[in-house]
């Protein structure tokens, strides 16, 4: 079984306040992400495997929290990956799915509303019902003549209906499922759907404000392309960090407040949070500085 250890972020408070280049708070950003990932894993260890180190069974309702934790975590390796390949452009996107999955998470977990994860995977249901009916009304028009991947299509969703529980009758558009604004509204603050994630739609769709950014080079009123990579800056991950140890606290607070190693997990919150603060400012000062030159 994975030890739960005590997590000691790579630069001490003295370090962070002398560095004098960017490189210095990137290394320090890709460190505490890093150290924040194994945060999360902690939880999966504690939370999700038995003692011979053997997932457990779960429940729909436990299932769906659990996807989605294990979800984060490949969001957060895959974005660090291409931060360290120097692959802005898929950093930005990643960093919204990473951005949706947390609040997803957050929301399931603190919602007392006895429905809430069941209008979540009822929600989800609604695209495979209407795959459903478009295959049906091809097959009627080609005089019921069912191709093999229409039959196939049918299965693979009557799979995922008898999976989440749910008749095809039962799923409409009427899901009561918030909108991923009230669900960031309610977790975060008002503000945080403008500034984290409205904001990284651009990366995400293909907006003119990404292509001029990150595939363009503009010169008066003419461009030329741009094939090269944007270069990542720290900054970018200031959110991802963030939200994996508010998602560590809230597992604390939530679901596994009870565990004997809480304390080693509090202290890591505690230690690494502190940690990220004091980042965010001094790389703040920093920028502050080099941009008064």
């Amino acid at each position: 079984m994975e030890v739960i250890r005590k997590i000691a972020p790579k630069y001490n408070e003295e370090e962070i306040v002398g560095f004098k280049s960017i490189d210095d708070f990137m290394d320090a950003y890709v460190e505490l992400l890093k150290n924040s990932i194994e945060c999360l894993w902690h939880i999966v260890y504690l939370k999700y495997f038995d003692k011979d180190e053997e997932p457990l069974s779960l429940g729909r309702e436990d299932a769906v929290v659990a996807g989605n934790l294990v979800r984060l975590i490949k969001l957060n390796t895959s974005f660090l990956q291409n931060i360290c390949e120097l692959k802005m452009e898929i950093a930005l996107i990643l960093n919204r799915c990473i951005a949706e999955t947390g609040i997803n998470l957050k929301y399931l977990l603190i919602q007392t509303e006895s429905n809430v994860r069941r209008n979540y995977i009822k929600y989800s249901l609604i695209t495979e019902k209407d795959l459903w009916n478009t295959i049906k009304e091809n097959i009627k028009h080609n005089s019921e003549e069912v191709l093999n991947i229409e039959n196939r299509m049918q299965i693979s969703i009557q799979n995922s209906f008898e999976s989440s529980d749910f008749e095809l009758d039962e799923v409409n558009r009427s899901s009561k499922w918030k909108s991923i604004k009230s669900r960031a509204d309610e977790v975060f603050n008002e503000q945080f759907y403008k500034v984290f994630y409205g904001i990284s739609s651009h990366s995400v769709h293909g907006n003119w404000q990404d292509v001029l950014s990150n595939n363009l080079k503009g010169f008066d009123d003419k461009f030329k392309v741009k094939t090269e990579w944007n270069k990542p800056k720290p900054q970018l991950m200031d959110f991802a960090i963030f939200q994996n140890f508010d998602i560590l606290k809230t597992f604390i607070d939530y679901e596994i407040n009870d565990c004997s190693e809480i304390e080693i997990l509090k202290n890591n919150y505690n230690i690494l949070s502190d940690c990220q603060r004091l980042l965010f400012n001094q790389s703040e000062c920093y920028l502050s500085s080099i941009n008064s030159l």
